[in-house]
């Protein structure tokens, strides 16, 4: 169970530096970096959102939870 949860983290870690480096590849020169910034750390967070809500239904399904 350990080591499966360890490449859980593992994927989710790498999943998340993708997604955030993806506004940061293309909206350099199109929009200040104030802005590039901006959609960079709301992005990051969004998905970071998104991969905690994933892990919880994980946990819960594991746990008989849900159905």
């Amino acid at each position: 169970m350990k080591a499966e949860i360890a490449i859980y983290l593992l994927i989710a870690m790498g999943s998340l530096l993708m997604i955030s480096f993806i506004p940061h590849m293309l909206l350099d020169g199109l929009v200040s970096n104030d802005l590039k910034e901006n959609i960079t750390v709301g992005v990051t967070i969004f998905w970071a959102i998104g991969l905690a809500a994933l892990g919880l239904d994980i946990v819960k399904k594991r746990k008989g939870l849900k159905d």
